[in-house]
């Protein structure tokens, strides 16, 4: 909480207004709160982070927010170089992403939560944004218009098949994907890429996190003796059992009879979830899987 708040304040996120001006502004601010993460790394550790959130759901009055994400199958094509000509795949992580672009809304005003920034005894304070927070709808629209310009200006060109995806005559490839960022490039341009990550580092706050090893929960596994590259979901298939109380199931090789036909609950006489929300839940988190290294369950 201290490195979140550190981080806001150091942006200059927000300002500050006293009751006298936002009783004369007529303000009706929208309410924000902290979230917490515990994320599980491949190597076993887990990170904790904690995030200032706006509740974005009480907007009334805001513009475009749709923004567009790199592809999994690009990224599972930007595999293959790697594999075929020994390319160096590297992982960026950008820190506090959305509380970078400037928002182009003067209009936006919020309250913090009581005691923050943390320490702080006091009660809830009327702010107005200058920058996007998470939970912002129009947030991801901001963050994708501001990252996606830059590489232009460091001589990339944008696909025309994939927005998110830039190219470069030298041969680096950018994937962005929000916060991550993939990047993919023969072992001739590692010099031009050790440059390209300082310009992103002197405008973003970027950790760079070396040789990828995991790319938004797919791990990346390569082979000691040779070149081969495995792609592998362990710790994000492990938290989904967990989070549905299966850590202490046995796999069978075919859970289910091929033969057997579904068909509605109420064709049977049987009665129908009443909460259907848990059920989604499974079927999303099984989506993804199937979509990245398990087509075998699809």
């Amino acid at each position: 909480m201290e490195e979140e708040s550190t981080s806001i304040l150091l942006k200059n996120t927000f300002s500050a207004l006293n009751s006298e001006k936002a009783w004369q502004l007529r303000v009706k601010p929208i309410g924000s709160k902290s979230v917490y993460e515990t994320k599980h790394n491949p190597d076993g550790s887990t990170q904790y982070k904690a995030r200032l959130v706006i509740k974005g759901y009480e907007q009334t009055d805001f513009g475009a927010t749709y923004a567009p994400v790199g592809r999994l199958t690009t990224f599972r094509y930007l595999i293959s170089p790697i594999r075929r000509y020994e390319w160096n795949m590297d992982q960026l992580d950008v820190v506090t992403t959305f509380i970078t672009p400037e928002i182009d809304d003067d209009d936006i005003y919020m309250t913090l939560p009581e005691g923050w920034p943390e320490g702080l005894n006091t009660p809830k304070i009327i702010v107005r944004l200058r920058k996007a927070l998470y939970g912002l709808k129009q947030a991801p629209r901001l963050w994708h218009d501001d990252i996606n310009t830059f590489p232009l200006s460091l001589g990339f060109t944008q696909s025309s098949a994939v927005p998110n995806l830039h190219l470069r005559s030298d041969g680096i490839l950018i994937l962005l994907y929000v916060d991550d960022i993939s990047m993919s490039y023969p072992q001739a341009a590692t010099k031009a890429a050790i440059e390209v990550k300082a310009k992103l580092s002197e405008k973003y706050k970027i950790t760079n996190l070396g040789l990828a090893r995991e790319f938004l929960g797919i791990e990346i596994y390569r082979h000691e003796n040779d070149t081969g590259i495995r792609l592998g979901q362990k710790a994000y298939i492990t938290t989904i059992l967990k989070r549905f109380g299966m850590e202490h199931s046995h796999s069978v090789s075919t859970p289910m009879d091929p033969n057997i036909k579904l068909d509605l609950a109420e064709n049977r006489g049987e009665k129908e979830l009443e909460d259907i929300t848990d059920y989604q839940a499974v079927m999303g988190s099984l989506m993804y899987s199937a979509l990245v290294t398990r087509p075998d369950i699809s």
